[in-house]
């Protein structure tokens, strides 16, 4: 199974290579936005929110949906605290 988590973009790094620095549940990581820079709207701004995966921004969403997500993400890891090895 693939998981796509909300990231924010806090920077750009790259534009040449359309590079993103994101947050991602206070993980910082450097994204290819090259993905969303096809889709019309260029490449996202700070402050935006994206759907991160394996390196990518795969999409945009807003910040509602994006914390719906993280809340969820949250539930569940709660959820399982207590019965996966740490």
């Amino acid at each position: 199974m693939c998981l796509g988590v909300p990231g924010r973009v806090l920077e750009p790094v790259d534009a040449v290579k359309q590079r993103v620095l994101v947050d991602v549940q206070g993980d910082r990581q450097q994204v290819s936005a090259a993905m969303l820079d096809s889709d019309g709207e260029g490449l996202p701004q700070v402050g935006d929110w994206v759907v991160v995966h394996l390196g990518f921004a795969l999409s945009r969403m807003d910040e509602a949906e994006a914390r719906t997500v993280l809340d969820g993400l949250q539930a569940l890891h709660d959820l399982y605290a207590g019965e996966l090895p740490a």
